[in-house]
């Protein structure tokens, strides 16, 4: 009995972390600096920060002290591709915070770190944790426009389109690219994020749900 008192513990800790996490937005080289922005601001556990490549060339590294200009020596450290800025459609990686404390990050491209300083802190704290200093929310991400369908080319004719190479990556995976059409992973986006924390939360809506009509 108390084995099962202790997994309904377990599932609403669970869902409370995940309805009440927040993605938040870092801008890497906007307005063609060298800089993170916001530079420095809080989060909980169970939040994810994407960053938007919106100018420049940068990527994104773990380090393990502020403004320390070397990759972190943790197995798992976050790390991005390098990647060319798009104001309209910025490349974007996740990350996601899954312990307490203070992470470092900074850019590796050229002397971005040592000369521009080039470095940012996320302030992690506890799941449920009043923010004294929050960042930016990440706008919620619109349904993506379904491309009108074409007509079937006659037999004896080519193909209406040449299948389009396209270039995606999660947070810490080098790029992937492949042909439309073809059957490929995809990669973990901001709104992939999202949509996962919904689906999660009404996985576990559904087992507690279960558990209580159990006990009762």
């Amino acid at each position: 009995m108390m084995i099962k008192h202790l997994s309904v513990v377990a599932l609403i800790a669970s869902l409370f972390t995940l309805a009440n996490s927040e993605n938040w937005a870092v801008q890497v080289g906007a307005n063609g600096k060298n800089a993170f922005t916001p530079a420095t601001f809080d989060a909980n556990v169970g939040d994810t920060v994407t960053f938007n490549f919106v100018g420049g060339t940068h990527d994104v590294v773990q380090s393990d002290a502020f403004g320390k200009c070397v990759k972190s020596a943790l197995a798992n450290a976050f790390n991005t591709p390098v990647n060319t800025g798009n104001a309209a459609a910025p490349p974007t990686a996740v990350w996601n915070l899954a312990a307490a404390g203070p992470l470092y990050y900074y850019c590796t491209v050229a002397d971005h770190c040592a000369t521009d300083q080039m470095y940012a802190t996320i302030n992690v704290l506890d799941a449920g944790a009043t923010l004294t200093n929050p960042g930016v929310k990440a706008p919620a991400a619109a349904a993506a426009a379904q491309p009108p369908a074409q007509p079937a080319a006659p037999a004896d004719d080519l193909p209406n389109d040449t299948p389009k190479i396209t270039t995606s990556y999660s947070s810490a995976a080098s790029p992937t690219a492949s042909a439309s059409g073809a059957p490929s992973a995809p990669a973990k986006s901001a709104s992939a994020v999202g949509a996962e924390k919904h689906i999660s939360i009404a996985v576990l809506c559904v087992t507690l749900l279960s558990l209580t009509s159990y006990f009762l």
